[in-house]
């Protein structure tokens, strides 16, 4: 069981990536409300989330089946009520970048585990599906 979420076309962040995820984090990111993952869990900002991809396609429609059922790591940054997950810097670089996704792109996930800084795993909805 996991947390699905779906991004309706990331493009990257308007400001570039926050100070306190800059290292880890590309410019990409999902937005769910904070009340379906980081209140629940008790998540911070620079915290990890482990998902598997579901769907991506391009601005054309195109799908990336090559892509689906790929582990994602997503770098978790919380500003007001919105969690802000954003693909990490390595997956970006390694996955989605080199198929030329660096404009814009739809892609759902879903997200399976957190893991906190003190490296404490957590593993999310393990009774049943939740949609964010």
């Amino acid at each position: 069981m996991a947390l699905i979420v779906e991004s309706k076309y990331t493009s990257l962040w308007s400001g570039g990536v926050p100070y306190a995820i800059k290292g880890n984090a590309s410019g990409f990111e999902f937005v769910i409300t904070s009340s379906k993952l980081s209140i629940p869990y008790s998540l911070k900002d620079g915290e990890i989330i482990t998902g598997i991809i579901l769907k991506v396609e391009d601005l054309d429609k195109k799908e990336y089946p090559e892509l689906r059922d790929q582990e994602i790591e997503l770098i978790l940054y919380t500003l007001l009520s919105n969690d802000y997950l954003f693909i990490s810097k390595s997956d970006w670089e390694n996955k989605f970048r080199e198929y030329g996704l660096v404009i814009a792109f739809y892609i759902s996930a879903k997200l399976k585990k957190a893991t906190k800084k003190d490296g404490t795993v957590l593993n999310l909805y393990t009774k049943t599906d939740i949609k964010a």
